[in-house]
């Protein structure tokens, strides 16, 4: 018998792509290296600011205040250091960690930061 799990409201979420960024010389540019960023996987999702609880409870380190949370309901592979780019608004950030959550819940959760408007 298959239960129902909670989803994340729909109307939140709009689609967001993971890119690899390397970074490679271009003799053009002196030899400097540019950044090259390849997607990887597309998926639903949504970025919403850290909470006030967030910024009292969370052990994982120091935050800015261009610090914020990913939230998704897709089982999308995500790692630290790569880039996530928002289709709707164009928005670039950079995944720090994963943030655990509870084993009922499909839900994944990331902090990300780096926030850069393209």
């Amino acid at each position: 018998m298959l239960y129902a799990t909670p989803r994340l409201p729909r109307a939140l979420l709009h689609i967001l792509t993971v890119t690899n960024r390397t970074f490679v010389r271009d003799p053009n540019a002196g030899g400097q290296s540019r950044p090259v960023d390849t997607p990887v996987v597309s998926f639903w999702g949504v970025v919403l600011p850290l909470s006030n609880k967030d910024w009292k409870m969370l052990p994982e380190g120091s935050y800015t205040q261009n610090t914020q949370k990913l939230y998704t309901d897709d089982p999308v592979e995500i790692q630290p250091g790569q880039i996530i780019r928002d289709t709707y608004d164009g928005q670039v950030y950079t995944v720090k960690q994963k943030l655990e959550h509870n084993t009922i819940h499909p839900m994944l959760r990331f902090l990300v930061e780096g926030v850069t408007k393209r």
